[in-house]
């Protein structure tokens, strides 16, 4: 699925201040399959567009077109099934729920379906490395096999799009790599296109663009 985004601003307000400018004026197209580096400082606005892209928050004004859909005209609802559909998160710290299972974290966003959807699952674990743990709870595994099982749980509903913030800043650099070879090789093979947001110069040279932004701005 292609993005664009024309004239996006988030602004946040504080009482009896100046609202806060995170996002100014961004303009940019993703092309369908496109493996994106979203690049900056820190508070250059990085998660903030990510959120928005990915529609789980609104912005201040500006539009976000994915396929072609104006998705911030339609109402919550709409944005929800649009979520669920289409897209996949991976972040730095991995969010599985403790009491639950590893399967059965990777089954939350399918859980009405899930017994159609166990096979999968277990696909996807295999195809991650940790088909063995799927029994097992978050805590028995280390910090790389928590994030294998994220982005195995990002990938259950065959995402278009999958958006990734900073899915190894928190991982030693062996593991780190290793997660990043999941990410190419999956979006490769399913021909999802693939926004990263990161700080690692190394990991954003292996993606087909790179986006930099500074102060809420894209630069040059």
């Amino acid at each position: 699925m292609n993005i664009i985004a024309e004239n996006l601003s988030k602004n946040y307000k504080r009482k009896d201040l100046l609202d806060i400018k995170v996002l100014k004026d961004i303009d940019f197209e993703i092309m369908s399959g496109q493996k994106i580096a979203l690049t900056g400082p820190s508070g250059a606005g990085k998660s903030t567009l990510i959120h928005i892209l990915g529609l789980m928050d609104r912005p201040t004004s500006g539009k976000v077109y994915i396929d072609g859909v104006d998705c911030f005209a339609g109402d919550d609802k709409y944005l929800c099934v649009m979520r669920k559909k289409n897209i996949g998160f991976v972040f730095q710290f991995h969010y599985l729920m403790p009491d639950f299972t590893v399967m059965e974290n990777i089954l939350l966003p399918v859980w009405n379906e899930k017994n159609i959807k166990f096979k999968q699952a277990q696909s996807i674990l295999e195809k991650v490395g940790i088909l063995h743990w799927q029994n097992h709870f978050p805590g028995e595994l280390s910090g790389g096999e928590q994030q294998r099982a994220a982005i195995a749980r990002a990938l259950i509903n065959n995402p278009q799009i999958v958006f990734a913030d900073e899915p190894t800043g928190n991982l030693d650099r062996i593991t780190g790599l290793e997660i990043e070879k999941l990410l190419f090789e999956s979006s490769s093979e399913t021909g999802s296109t693939l926004v990263l947001v990161t700080h690692n110069g190394e990991l954003a040279s292996k993606a087909d663009k790179i986006i930099k932004m500074t102060d809420g701005k894209m630069s040059k």
